[in-house]
């Protein structure tokens, strides 16, 4: 017997000292004595036959079996709350985490937003962004949207938008260049973003313009490089060189003029824009609504890739 303690209590006091990796704030969050807190590690590594940390003079460090268990137990933990609060609220209430694309966000998210409050006010959203792929299991992330290409067989992927390619810049800067269409470039600035889930690589998406149509446009040699998409927007719209845009997000631009595109045809990028959770959350109400929420604002006749933006 565990001195009458559980082993659930007693879990949860090494997932909360592990999260501080301190002894004393883990005490202060509990509630308890900082003697009462060691008092219970001690009892659960003796439980347990293995030590979960090693006590060093100023901190602590989790042992590798100690590592183990607490990322078990963090997946747990938070499965049990989110069960009770799905079960005390009727799922209709608590918190979604949503890591999303930043442009995407930006541009295409937020101006929805209002409507989802309005539908379910009780739902809070905690939104995070980032270009890549954040880890589902490390990370407070109930479900993603993010730009890329790449598969993922442990989670469920559905895809919002396909991603369409076309160059663009300026009136100004098209005007000083004296040009209409790509091929009349002769001497300029090429704007990358590598802002994407599949790559990192500044060039990729002017190497696929190239490739499709066969031609050998000086892309390295004179450029500006970025990691976030809008920037990449902003540098085409201050008229320092042509951006190989991503239609779905450039449209808006391109239809008030305040971006000209230099070629009648886009291509496809051969990416998209996927809605990525882990596949247990498939059936949790308050996913459900988020979900349908983002299937109707996609079906939508204002959401078509001729009429908005995304990333």
């Amino acid at each position: 017997m565990l001195e009458q303690q559980s082993t659930l209590a007693l879990l949860q006091s090494f997932e909360v000292a592990a999260r501080h990796m301190s002894f004393t704030l883990a005490a202060k969050e509990l509630n308890l004595t900082q003697g009462a807190m060691s008092h219970r590690i001690r009892l659960l590594e003796n439980y347990l036959g293995f030590r979960l940390f090693i006590r060093m003079t100023r901190k602590l460090v989790l042992t590798e079996e100690g590592e183990r268990l607490l990322a078990t137990l963090s997946l747990s933990l938070r499965a049990i709350g989110d069960e009770i609060e799905d079960i005390r609220s009727q799922s209709l209430r608590g918190t979604l985490h949503i890591g999303v694309a930043p442009t995407f966000a930006q541009n295409w998210l937020m101006k929805r937003l209002p409507e989802f409050q309005t539908l379910w006010p009780g739902i809070n959203l905690t939104i995070k962004v980032r270009a890549g792929v954040m880890e589902f299991h490390d990370e407070r992330v109930d479900l993603a949207i993010y730009y890329g290409a790449s598969r993922y067989a442990d989670l469920h992927q559905e895809r919002l938008f396909d991603e369409q390619l076309i160059p663009v810049c300026s009136p100004e800067y098209a005007r000083q260049k004296g040009v209409t269409q790509m091929c009349d470039l002769q001497e300029g600035c090429y704007i990358h973003a590598s802002e994407s889930t599949d790559s990192q690589q500044s060039f990729s998406e002017w190497r696929i313009w190239c490739e499709y149509h066969g031609i050998d446009i000086p892309y390295r040699k004179q450029h500006y490089s970025f990691n976030h998409y809008q920037m990449a927007i902003q540098a085409a719209e201050s008229g320092i060189g042509v951006l190989m845009g991503r239609k779905l997000l450039i449209q808006p631009l391109l239809d008030s003029g305040r971006l000209v595109a230099l070629s009648e045809h886009t291509i496809a990028s051969g990416m998209g824009y996927d809605l990525i959770y882990p596949k247990e959350n498939s059936d949790r109400i308050r996913f459900k609504a988020f979900i349908e929420f983002l299937r109707r604002q996609i079906s939508a006749p204002s959401s078509s890739a001729g009429t908005t933006s995304a990333q």
